[in-house]
């Protein structure tokens, strides 16, 4: 996968134009849950409809959803849905609840440790990176801190924060036999 957020996008509206078909594109997603950060349904459904390219616009995956402009638009909304890793490698999704609020289309922490990035730099991501790993446990909860902790951590790789990284798992017992 390209490093850069424009290749990215440019590769994923390539694939939006030439796979033959909405299943082929949603089915390859699906193999990579976590790869774009939405369910591949969700995925379709928002870059299809903003998309301005015509060449992805008319391909067989996007004229599958895109509604045509003559007829009024559908009553259905999407169902917004974040799929973040935890840290611990697995993909959950998580979805607007009472408990969770969004930011456009991303959960309002995500954004937030973007934006402590801005201001505060390293010390910030890696406090908030903290805050949510302190919280992981056994319940949908803690899966959900563990996701705020792993996209902290990316962040500050991104940023090249200079911190040891999260123990995400219990340390190696030594060996009687040595």
């Amino acid at each position: 996968m390209a490093s850069e957020t424009a290749a990215q996008i440019r590769l994923l509206d390539r694939a939006l134009s030439t796979c033959g078909s909405y299943q082929v594109f949603t089915d390859e997603l699906a193999r990579y849950p976590s790869i774009i950060g939405y369910d591949p349904a969700t995925f379709v459904e928002l870059r299809c409809n903003s998309v301005t390219d015509e060449a992805v616009r008319e391909g067989p995956t996007c004229s599958s959803v895109i509604v045509p402009v003559t007829t009024a638009p559908p009553t259905t909304s999407v169902e917004l849905i974040f799929v973040g890793d935890t840290l611990d490698g697995r993909a959950i999704e998580i979805r607007p609840s009472a408990e969770i609020r969004f930011d456009g289309e991303v959960p309002a922490v995500i954004q937030q440790t973007v934006n402590i990035a801005i201001e505060s730099k390293c010390d910030g991501v890696i406090a908030q990176r903290d805050l949510w790993a302190a919280q992981v446990d056994e319940s949908a909860a803690g899966d959900i801190a563990s996701v705020y902790a792993q996209h902290a951590q990316n962040v500050a790789n991104y940023i090249n924060c200079d911190a040891a990284p999260l123990d995400t798992g219990p340390a190696d017992e030594p060996s009687d036999d040595g």
